[in-house]
């Protein structure tokens, strides 16, 4: 969709891009279909698009696709969809992402998430998702440039964190490719990434994942003090002479940071905290 395509719609339908919901419409053509490359869809494919807008992919998923169902908030979004385009494999469903993975029950065949996600809830979009990751074979989503940082973030750096542990457990993760804000209307403040997540069969390793991720939160909640500090207020330990057992135990030392501690040794240290349960 060219721009003044874009502006004469939200014109007829009397829509201003709303920047509490995050919407920015993907207006370049060459991005559109490198998108839709990368997705490598074929007739057997069930695709889930997230957050469709005026279409920019619905039209091109729904061409390469056996199925497509386009989840978006707005409704009048989803008005101009149901007016625009009658593929007869295309379902539209006016609905929050977030409510929608809650309840989802899909077929036995695994589907294809695509879609250009709002920046203000990605997070919470991409843990829904990898919560679900049974009903899914791939996710490929456009993301800041930040937050694509931090999916992929290796221990040391400051993009790394908390959700960087988890999409790491759950998927392997890749930048596909960079995109310029220029592609977008309105135009956002930051430049975008298209990411691909594939999930891991049974993520990273066999493990209590309640307690590893309560330990990881816990950590990052106080990244600035040491792992030691930060676990003081993580109930999975009874005192801090435990603490530190389960440090020397998983190998860590006391006085490192938690952004330096890799995934592999939060795991060791989750195995290390005994089998208490988490109330």
């Amino acid at each position: 969709m060219v721009l003044r395509e874009i502006k004469a719609d939200l014109k007829r339908y009397n829509v201003r891009p709303s920047k509490r919901l995050g919407q920015s419409f993907l207006i370049d053509a060459n991005i559109q279909g490198k998108i839709l490359n990368a997705v490598d869809i074929n007739r057997s494919d069930i695709i889930l698009e997230i957050g469709p807008g005026l279409g920019a992919l619905t039209q091109g998923l729904c061409a390469r696709a056996g199925k497509v169902i386009a989840i978006e908030k707005d409704k009048r979004l989803c008005e101009f969809l149901q007016q625009t385009y009658s593929a007869s494999n295309l379902e539209i469903l006016n609905a929050d992402i977030l409510d929608y993975l809650d309840v989802i029950d899909m077929p036995n065949e695994r589907i294809k998430v695509a879609g250009n996600l709002p920046y203000c809830i990605t997070s919470p979009i991409i843990t829904g998702l990898l919560k679900k990751r049974q009903f899914f074979s791939g996710i490929f989503v456009t993301v800041q440039n930040e937050f694509a940082d931090r999916l992929i973030a290796s221990p040391g750096g400051k993009e790394y964190g908390s959700i960087s542990c988890f999409a790491q457990f759950y998927a392997d993760i890749k930048i596909l490719f960079r995109i310029k804000r220029t592609c977008f209307y309105p135009e956002p403040k930051v430049d975008s990434s298209f990411v691909r997540l594939i999930a891991k069969e049974r993520g990273l390793c066999l493990t209590d994942e309640e307690k590893l991720f309560k330990i990881i939160r816990t950590s990052f909640g106080k990244r600035r003090k040491t792992i030691f500090n930060s676990l003081k207020s993580c109930d999975l330990f009874l005192s801090t002479k435990e603490i530190m057992e389960a440090l020397e135990h998983a190998g860590i030392a006391h006085d490192r940071r938690p952004e330096t501690v890799s995934l592999e040794e939060f795991v060791k240290l989750t195995r290390a905290a005994g089998s208490r349960r988490i109330f």
